[in-house]
């Protein structure tokens, strides 16, 4: 028992002897300061001194470290803005605290940037504006953050993989809170008087980012406590723009010297469309699409007395097309995959209106590309003036350009009763752009 006793006095004697104490190397801001921003390799700790006016900056590290923490440029002021440099010299995660009263215009974390507050205040002066702007990749932890004006609503951003956690948030203001593609924002205790409006916005193939989600939390008091709900925004308030191509095949004329013998059919999709979200997965899109179909015909035809006509061997040889142009309103169901919803699956049905038929005759046969090449005949009574479409999607964000792939059908008869007695099935492939 001796022994142990002994070895372990050697050990804390050591210890001690070892241990290497903390050193601040700090500076005073005598100033009032509206923005705070905040680059990366730094742990910032921001610590709220209601007596303070002014702000005292520094840097904690061990006796190892103090004389190049000494060397080191930590910070500047410019005007009213106090912005804290990136860490290149000293370890990265190295503590820096800046203490005062935390009440900030604005504070910016900066790409990769990490900071922790244990208080900040919004300032009721520009508190419409962005009062917390948290950049790709950096991480802000708050445990109290107050809104004490009524008429103040500050706004908060939260970019690309960066993160937002407030324990508490409080006051009798409103906040409104944006947050792009994989950003994830998190609030433990809404004791907030006002309301919490929060738009979702969700990376697409081009450089800008969409509206995915818009949602408002109030707080509301029940039999004296207060409760928080959550309400989502019935109709995006966003407008996107839809285009596919697609080519379908079906059955042929039982007679194959009908005029209606063909090689398959191109369609092509245009449109507008808004989104309205049920739940987390669940979602219903509609618009208006404009559709137009190309059918590729066998024989070479005529339009005589209203009716198609195969001439086969009479005059020149001449390439055909019968061209349907609809107009109509897709309603489209949507459930979305994982937490990103970047692919989904969906389940849509157009109902379109007929609005021209044409039949089209080529001047060189030679040639199947070209506007030139191509004279039109308009053509009545041949399409059925309805079609009712029902397709199967799968979507994604991940292949650039392309967007999703469509198999789709026809539930109608394509031509109008009696310009055939052919019951014709046919099935489409088509790719969203």
């Amino acid at each position: 028992m001796k022994r142990i006793t002994l070895l372990i006095a050697i050990f804390f004697t050591c210890y001690m002897g070892f241990a290497q104490e903390e050193v601040a190397i700090e500076q005073r801001i005598e100033q009032r300061i509206n923005t705070l921003q905040i680059h990366r390799g730094w742990d910032v700790h921001l610590l709220h001194n209601e007596a303070d006016t002014g702000y005292r900056v520094a840097i904690i590290t061990n006796e190892d470290y103090a004389p190049f923490a000494f060397n080191v440029q930590l910070c500047y002021v410019k005007g009213d803005t106090l912005t804290i440099l990136e860490n290149t010299q000293l370890p990265q995660g190295t503590v820096v605290e800046v203490e005062g009263p935390m009440k900030f215009k604005k504070i910016a974390l900066m790409n990769e940037a990490t900071a922790k507050a244990d208080k900040v205040i919004a300032v009721q002066s520009d508190c419409h504006l962005t009062n917390i702007f948290i950049s790709q990749d950096a991480d802000l932890h708050i445990q109290h953050y107050l809104i004490p004006y009524p008429d103040c609503g500050p706004g908060i951003e939260v970019w690309d993989r960066a993160k937002l956690a407030l324990d508490t948030i409080s006051g009798t203001g409103n906040a409104s809170v944006k947050i792009y593609d994989k950003a994830d924002f998190n609030i433990v205790t809404n004791n907030l008087n006002g309301r919490i409006t929060l738009d979702e916005y969700e990376a697409t193939s081009d450089w800008h980012y969409r509206l995915k989600d818009w949602r408002e939390i109030k707080s509301k008091e029940k039999d004296g406590v207060w409760i928080t709900t959550d309400h989502k925004k019935i109709w995006s308030n966003s407008i996107s723009v839809d285009a596919s191509l697609g080519y379908r095949l079906g059955t042929n004329p039982k007679n194959a010297n009908s005029p209606f013998l063909q090689n398959g059919t191109l369609s092509i999709n245009v449109g507008l469309s808004t989104y309205f979200k049920f739940s987390n997965h669940w979602g219903l899109g509609t618009g208006l699409h404009l559709n137009s179909n190309k059918k590729f015909l066998s024989h070479q035809v005529s339009y005589l007395d209203d009716a198609l006509v195969v001439t086969d061997g009479q005059g020149d040889y001449q390439r055909h097309r019968l061209n349907s142009t609809y107009i109509g309103i897709p309603v489209t169901l949507y459930y979305h995959l994982g937490k990103q919803h970047t692919e989904s699956f969906s389940l849509d049905l157009f109902c379109g209106r007929l609005i021209d038929e044409q039949l089209r005759t080529t001047k060189d046969p030679t040639k199947l590309i070209g506007f030139r090449n191509w004279t039109n005949e308009k053509v009545d009574d041949i399409f059925n003036p309805w079609k009712l479409e029902v397709g199967l999607s799968f979507n994604t964000n991940h292949l650039g350009i392309l967007h999703g792939v469509r198999v789709y059908t026809n539930l109608l008869p394509e031509y109008k009763p009696g310009v055939t007695t052919d019951q014709f099935r046919s099935v489409g492939i088509e790719l969203k752009l």
